[in-house]
């Protein structure tokens, strides 16, 4: 009910009733391999070096063996995958285009995996209509076609997108036991969840953080952004430049420019100076759910349905801890993710690009792959219910399901929900399509920084070195570290990137609305 509701929406603002068709075409079927692809005797046995990110899980090489054997059956080729950390993911993606590694496929994404600076460097291949009738049919059968719109740029095609709806807005993962030690009733907003957090730093003698705070800097999203309903320019440096989701007028800022933005440095030095994460946070490599999941923090943040998947686990092996799903983002409005906030790519110095797409096309569209790569080994890590459920067993450790980086070949036609998803999961996003959601021209948006590379660069180095402190809370004076903050961002160019921006925005907004 709720995917009808939010696909009527979508649908009244333009986006295309491919994904209807796409719907009603089946769950159970296997994927249609046509074209060059039919007779794999035919073809020359390849290695496809593939990238995704995240952690190599311990059962990793035993399920893509698996889907190895249905590969070099289908199309005479074989994964080899290398892990990218979270940790490692804004100092060392684009650097693997950089330094010419030689790979064919890689995860990417518009909104925060360097989509459109590694396309304008020339770093993924152009997919054509030509390449997806041949190699990538099921593709180009059931691709909704606003997802190619939303994957341009100059005209051409570099990723093919996920066909996905869903909400990126980030959540808290909350101990239930901590809640009731504390007398926190609720967590609903940002109020209830701040008190939760402070007496849980109050509690020295616990030993338990407030939150992973280290690579990535994990408050940006719910604090700078969502807490005052920013989005943000897919293809700038991230953060910079963004836009107010209510604001239909095309019209951006530099967040350094906003009020709201000292008003959360100041938020996160209140946080630093109270505890809430570890004085090492900005060399740490935790990730956003490890800490949590072990018991060493008490809170986590992500999208809701990574929280949702570790509240499920958590409560399997210590459902003493009663973990929750806590939403704090009530009243505010937010936007539905582009189809490109999670996709694919081929290298563009790929020796084997048909191939690579033909691997693609089976990730994405062949059922034991599918299952496999999102879920793990049937008995083992997952059970099946159904064509579209599933249930998380003991052993998903070793091979976490739907967290294993397959986000990017995610099918409408093939995915599963989980069995036990906790019923508010469904209660919090009905109430978000019902009275928190909004579309705005600008989420479709991608900058185009051939014009300004070399300040891109720049302004990338000037975030790490003055922007991730003040997002820590680590800087003795909060004004005077954002003054220089924008000093230094100036002096890197970021003046140059925002006019060229501008530019570009006031052009897309005259061909949008004419």
């Amino acid at each position: 009910m709720v995917f009808r509701k939010i696909l009527k929406r979508m649908i009244s603002v333009g986006l295309t009733t491919v994904i209807v068709g796409t719907l009603m075409m089946g769950c159970g079927s296997k994927a249609n391999v046509g074209g060059a692809n039919s007779d794999p005797s035919k073809l020359d046995p390849v290695t496809l070096k593939m990238y995704l990110i995240g952690d190599k899980p311990k059962d990793f090489d035993e399920v893509y063996g698996k889907v190895n054997e249905i590969m070099k059956e289908k199309i005479n080729a074989t994964l080899d995958i290398s892990f990218l950390p979270w940790s490692d993911m804004t100092t060392k993606y684009q650097l693997l285009f950089q330094s010419g590694e030689n790979f064919d496929i890689i995860f990417t994404a518009s909104s925060w995996g360097y989509y459109s600076q590694v396309a304008t460097k020339n770093g993924f291949y152009e997919i054509t209509d030509d390449m997806l009738k041949e190699y990538a049919p099921n593709i180009y059968e059931n691709e909704p076609k606003e997802a190619w719109e939303q994957a341009k740029i100059n005209d051409k095609i570099y990723m093919i997108p996920s066909d996905q709806v869903e909400y990126g807005t980030r959540v808290f993962g909350a101990r239930g036991d901590l809640m009731k030690k504390y007398g926190i009733e609720k967590i609903e907003n940002y109020d209830d969840l701040e008190a939760y957090m402070d007496a849980v730093s109050k509690d020295t003698e616990s030993g338990i953080k407030v939150i992973a705070n280290g690579g990535g800097q994990n408050l940006q999203y719910p604090y700078m952004m969502e807490k005052y309903a920013f989005g943000g320019i897919a293809g700038v440096p991230t953060p910079s430049i963004g836009f107010d989701v209510n604001d239909q007028s095309g019209k951006i800022f530099a967040y350094v420019d906003r009020p709201e933005y000292l008003e959360y440095a100041k938020k996160m030095k209140e946080f630093a100076d109270k505890g809430y994460w570890s004085s090492d946070s900005i060399s740490s490599k935790a990730t956003r759910d490890e800490d949590f999941m072990a018991g060493k923090t008490a809170t986590m943040v992500w999208n809701i349905g990574s929280v949702a998947d570790r509240a499920e686990r958590m409560n399997k092996t210590h459902p003493e801890w009663d973990v929750q799903v806590a939403d704090q983002t009530t009243g505010i409005n937010r936007m539905i993710n582009t189809y490109t906030n999670n996709g694919i790519a081929i290298n563009s110095i790929s020796k084997n690009p048909e191939r690579a797409l033909m691997a693609i096309d089976l990730l994405r569209y062949d059922k034991d792959i599918y299952d496999l790569t999102w879920y793990g080994i049937e008995g083992k890590h997952y059970k099946a219910d159904g064509d579209d459920k599933y249930t998380s067993l003991d052993g998903s450790d070793g091979f976490p399901t739907a967290n294993v980086c397959p986000w990017g070949w995610y099918s409408q036609k093939l995915g599963r929900s989980p069995a036990d998803e906790p019923p508010i999961v469904g209660q919090i996003k009905d109430k978000w399509e019902k009275e928190y959601t909004v579309t705005n021209p600008l989420a479709a948006f991608s900058f185009d920084d051939s014009n300004v590379k070399n300040e891109m660069a720049a302004v990338g180095n000037v975030i790490t070195q003055y922007g991730v402190p003040i997002d820590l809370g680590m800087c003795s004076d909060v004004e005077e570290a954002v003054k220089e903050y924008k000093e230094k961002l100036n002096e890197a160019g970021f003046d140059k990137i925002y006019a060229e921006c501008e530019k570009q925005v006031a052009e897309y907004m005259k061909q949008h609305n004419s």
